[in-house]
């Protein structure tokens, strides 16, 4: 806030000034007044008119200036008023008070909101950990019952548990702050992990999991990155080419404190068109569509779950010749056993 733009606001007040001005130097130029006292008193009151003036620019400039600067910096505007003193003008003290009423009905509501947030997510995972159980006793009746149909229905099975899976997570993903553990892990027990928990839907799609160097010990936590790997290893599976024997390449390579964790699929690729847009939200593309069912839902709670993680995760492709997804680790070195 600046003087010369609190002036302009004022400009009413600067045309009564000039009108009163005008007209008392007149009225005492009609009375006879000697000019010098005329003077004196005509500067008398522009001298009163300017400092009422700057007196209501100077207590409004520190309150203004203060409001700007914290609604600037502030993450979490509903505090606006915690930050600011109520101020002596009339018109700022009333804003003061609607800042007051305003933040409370909204933190009431955010309130209430995360209440109701938190009740779902509660009823989600409960509900989650139910269901696995008509899962496990379903495969146990499959198991027990070994027949072509059955073999069918354990596939759609896992299917079935796959999505439940996902929606736990999405469930979590949140609130990750809450449920994870950065520890030291081994990446090559990382990825042979995730490759066992998929290894009966790479086994029924003939997919041959290839691994390369990956001897490295990494700071993450095991059970969302495993999470994160069955993801792209289920998409690569999924998105396979029946054109050649297919395959999914594990292999990493150090640069200074990163490990890149680099895994390869010789599938059907990425059109160019899909390739910044499969970490969005629901984005299913030309390949979900076309080769099966996709929600949209895996890659996009891969990306958040690395962000929350602080993994950095990229994909390059070319259409026809297959993908390639590379996970950025920090390196777990022998002096940092704290976090392990």
């Amino acid at each position: 806030m600046n003087f010369m733009c609190y002036c302009r606001d004022r400009w009413l007040s600067f045309l009564i000034f000039v009108f009163v001005f005008a007209a008392g130097g007149g009225i005492l130029w009609l009375i006879g007044t000697p000019f010098a006292v005329a003077c004196v008193v005509e500067g008398f009151y522009a001298a009163g008119f300017f400092l009422i003036l700057l007196q209501g620019f100077l207590a409004r400039k520190e309150f203004y200036d203060r409001l700007l600067e914290a609604s600037d910096n502030l993450q979490e505007i509903s505090y606006l008023s915690e930050f600011l003193k109520e101020p002596h003008f009339l018109e700022g003290a009333i804003l003061y008070r609607i800042l007051q009423k305003d933040e409370k009905y909204m933190n009431d509501r955010i309130a209430a909101h995360q209440r109701d947030l938190q009740e779902y997510m509660d009823y989600v995972e409960t509900w989650v950990h139910e269901v696995k159980t008509p899962i496990a006793v379903s495969r146990l009746i499959m198991e027990n019952n070994r027949s072509e149909a059955t073999r069918s229905l354990s596939e759609e099975m896992d299917k079935v548990e796959g999505f439940v899976t996902q929606m736990l997570y999405y469930s979590k993903s949140g609130s990750l702050q809450d449920d994870y553990k950065i520890r030291r892990v081994s990446l090559r027990t990382l990825v042979v992990d995730a490759v066992k928990h998929n290894a009966k839907y790479m086994i029924a799609q003939q997919v041959v999991p290839k691994f390369g160097s990956l001897d490295y010990e990494v700071f993450t936590d095991p059970k969302w990155m495993d999470f994160v790997l069955g993801q792209i290893i289920s998409n690569g599976v999924k998105y396979r080419s029946s054109e050649r024997s297919s395959e999914i390449s594990f292999s990493a390579v150090q640069t200074g404190r990163t490990v890149t964790l680099s895994i390869e699929d010789n599938g059907i690729g990425i059109p160019a068109e899909d390739l910044g847009r499969i970490f969005r939200k629901g984005f299913t593309g030309v390949n979900g569509r076309k080769y099966g069912k996709s929600t949209g839902m895996g890659l996009y709670l891969c990306d958040t779950l690395c962000r929350k993680l602080g993994t950095e995760l990229s994909v390059s492709s070319r259409e026809g010749e297959g993908a390639v997804f590379e996970l950025k680790l920090t390196l777990a070195s022998e002096a940092e056993t704290g976090l392990v």
